[in-house]
């Protein structure tokens, strides 16, 4: 029992077995007494009832099967993580266009990021577009490096289940796992709402998976190279302020192949 109340499956269907078996003993004890409009919706409910159970399980383990399972269900951390959809990948390509060009704030106030507002229609026109194709080109060329790196292929667009955290890439899984996430800055202007999101993103995914974490942030700049220093160095504090582990490294985007 102790086991079954810690998974929301074996909840479920503790309270479909009462109820069900609540339904079984009163048509059994009743049935002599009940006059027959009475006991049509009883058998009704019993003939019907499995076949909706049924039917609810179906949708849960197709569309929402990632909350049907406590942690203690997986055996690693592994498990908990799942491939963004197409659609999803997109949005948050034109997120992080639309972020990036957002007036650059400084503020060290509050450790979480402001919430990135909502893609417009200008989304869809075709500079915002060639943006966001370009950012794609940037991010995989960027992972195919980590991936000649790392000797191994990586795995795209992942999210850690349950907190909404997701990365660009996989690397590897021992003894951390180790993750990459790439950010394109097109012009020197700090803009720190971008890194504070990461950081943030960072923290819950260390916390979530309990210290045996690593994120790989790559910054993709377009500006001058003499910009750098003083970038490099602002970012750099941040990022050793994050209790998460993090390897910051900067590459210019002419140094990626086409």
């Amino acid at each position: 029992m102790k086991d079954l109340v810690k998974n929301p499956i074996g909840i479920v269907a503790l309270f479909i077995s009462l109820i069900y078996g609540f339904a079984n003993l009163l048509l059994g004890t009743t049935a002599g007494t009940l006059t027959p409009d009475e006991r049509y919706p009883l058998i009704i409910f019993i003939t019907v009832f499995p076949l909706v159970v049924l039917g609810v399980f179906y949708l849960l383990v197709s569309r929402h099967h990632g909350k049907l399972y406590a942690p203690g269900d997986f055996k690693d951390d592994k498990s908990f993580l799942r491939t963004l959809s197409k659609e999803e990948v997109e949005r948050k390509l034109q997120q992080e266009v639309t972020e990036a060009a957002l007036p650059a704030v400084v503020s060290d106030a509050d450790p979480r990021p402001a919430p990135v507002r909502a893609v417009t229609h200008d989304a869809a026109s075709p500079a915002v577009q060639q943006l966001v194709d370009e950012t794609a080109r940037l991010e995989t060329a960027v992972v195919q490096q980590l991936e000649k790196e790392y000797g191994k292929p990586a795995v795209r667009d992942v999210e850690i289940a349950s907190t909404g955290v997701s990365f660009d890439a996989l690397l590897k899984d021992e003894p951390k796992l180790t993750f990459a996430e790439v950010k394109v800055l097109r012009n020197p202007l700090l803009n720190m709402s971008l890194l504070d999101r990461v950081l943030y993103n960072a923290l819950l995914a260390d916390r979530f998976m309990n210290g045996k974490f690593k994120l790989v942030l790559v910054i993709v700049y377009h500006f001058d190279k003499g910009e750098l220093p003083r970038i490099e160095r602002t970012w750099r504090r941040k990022v050793e302020r994050c209790p998460a582990e993090i390897e910051l490294r900067f590459l210019a985007a002419s140094e990626l192949a086409a």
